[in-house]
């Protein structure tokens, strides 16, 4: 069983796949991962709300929390696994806050972690919980361990520095009998093995997907995990895996992959009717889901 974080300390080598925003590294035992950390101990804990502009207002609405299914789809998992009323949850990168709304207006106690200070001013005075602008390994959190029913992290294992580090915090904030609810894109799925193929057959120059699915941007996508491994690293942490599978969703609308992908506004415009057709007649699983459970015989 690979250690994904030592990994990380020990890039060398040429990368595998040269990318426009990203080098990206393959293990001996098949992870991927780029070679950019995000200076995530310089960032100040104070929410400045100062930058909420209009137009960040209308990103977080119309683009980060565009797909109201995705919600619905995150609300029934967690009704699945314990339920939501009375429950303790806490949304790791909750981002605009919505589904944690939907937490809250279910009876849960919510609270949320997310290190943007415009998305976490926005869901802390829109929706009236507390946000915390520290990552969940911070020894801020240490007081906290054993609290939690329930902890998530939607679309945010892959944008972060060192994913065993932020699963097993996010394991030990967790109750006994609680549950943790991720999900992200996935390794072994269309969307990565067609970039895979024609980087191969292109010589590198014809990446597809794979320029979308990693970047060294700031909080980009620093690694995609494939089924077994996700498995792996819930087991490393010390949380039974109760359910993984693949599911068809896209974070953000068809539009914005397109544009990445031929960078014409035109071009997106035509070929944008085409693929709402084609998605909804073979809808691709890209995504994994997975959830782990804590052992009732954990002690805190």
């Amino acid at each position: 069983m690979e250690n994904f974080d030592k990994l990380k300390h020990k890039t060398g080598g040429a990368p595998k796949y040269k990318l426009s925003g990203a080098n990206v590294f393959v293990s001996p035992g098949g992870f991927h991962y780029i070679d950019h950390l995000d200076p995530v101990e310089e960032i100040s804990p104070v929410i400045d709300g100062g930058g909420l502009t209009k137009e960040e207002i209308a990103y977080i609405e119309k683009s980060l929390q565009s797909n109201p299914e995705r919600i619905e789809h995150q609300v029934e998992a967690v009704k699945r696994h314990g339920g939501i009323k009375g429950r303790r949850v806490l949304d790791v990168g909750c981002g605009g806050g919505l589904f944690l709304s939907k937490m809250k207006d279910a009876g849960a106690e919510a609270l949320g972690i997310e290190l943007s200070d415009t998305r976490a001013h926005y869901a802390k005075t829109k929706y009236g919980f507390e946000v915390v602008k520290r990552t969940i390994e911070d020894d801020y959190w240490r007081a906290f361990h054993g609290t939690f029913d329930v902890v998530t992290l939607w679309d945010v294992i892959e944008h972060v520095n060192y994913p065993i580090a932020t699963l097993r915090a996010a394991a030990d904030a967790l109750k006994s009998g609680g549950a943790l609810l991720i999900d992200t894109p996935c390794r072994d799925a269309f969307y990565h093995r067609f970039g895979e193929f024609t980087y191969k057959i292109s010589g590198g120059k014809y990446p597809t997907f794979l320029n979308t699915m990693y970047s060294a941007k700031p909080f980009g996508h620093k690694q995609i995990f494939s089924l077994a491994e996700m498995k792996s690293a819930l087991e490393m942490v010390g949380l039974e895996v109760v359910e993984l599978k693949r599911f068809h969703e896209l974070s953000f609308p068809y539009s914005f992959y397109l544009k990445k992908l031929v960078k014409s506004d035109f071009i997106v415009k035509l070929l944008l009717p085409f693929v709402h057709i084609f998605l909804a007649i073979f809808p691709i699983r890209n995504k994994m889901l997975a959830i782990g459970r804590k052992s009732l015989l954990t002690k805190m």
